[in-house]
């Protein structure tokens, strides 16, 4: 079992997309919304993952592939 904490930021196009939701239907870890930030012009949300190290490394790729930026805060 591996935990990550990470911030994702999200593009504008994105902000009505149940992004979370879908990363949770695809993936078996458990994520923790640690703070978040959401304006008309930026989003951002720093959440922890913890769970199987190549799931996490997995769901990164998928974020990128759906635009999302993922900043790696601490392992």
């Amino acid at each position: 079992m591996s935990s990550q904490s990470v911030r994702l930021v999200f593009p504008p196009n994105l902000y009505d997309e149940p992004v979370i939701n879908r990363l949770l239907r695809q993936y078996s870890f458990t994520v923790n919304i640690l703070r978040a930030n959401v304006t008309v012009e930026q989003g951002w949300m720093d959440i922890q993952i913890s769970g199987k190290t190549a799931e996490i490394e997995s769901s990164f790729i998928w974020l990128r592939d759906q635009g999302i930026e993922v900043i790696i805060l601490s392992n």
